[in-house]
């Protein structure tokens, strides 16, 4: 494996495992990265369409809509 000052990288059968120099990394940004990271694996197994995900999106978007509507009419 490649070695890298900053982080080391080590895989098993079912995990992944970095260690990372702390004083390399900004807590909160390497915690932004792991999101996206978690986020793009949960869209690429996915097998909801865009136009599937923008119907939904409307559909909330209705029903929030409403919701509010009728609070504020009162």
């Amino acid at each position: 494996m490649f070695n890298n000052p900053y982080y080391d990288l080590s895989v098993d059968e079912q995990t992944i495992t970095i260690k990372i120099d702390k004083t390399g990394f900004d807590y909160q940004e390497l915690t932004q990265l792991l999101n996206y990271l978690e986020l793009k694996s949960i869209s690429q197994r996915s097998q909801l369409t865009e136009q599937a995900a923008a119907e939904l999106a409307n559909e909330i978007d209705s029903t929030v809509w409403s919701k509010v509507k009728s609070k504020l009419d009162k």
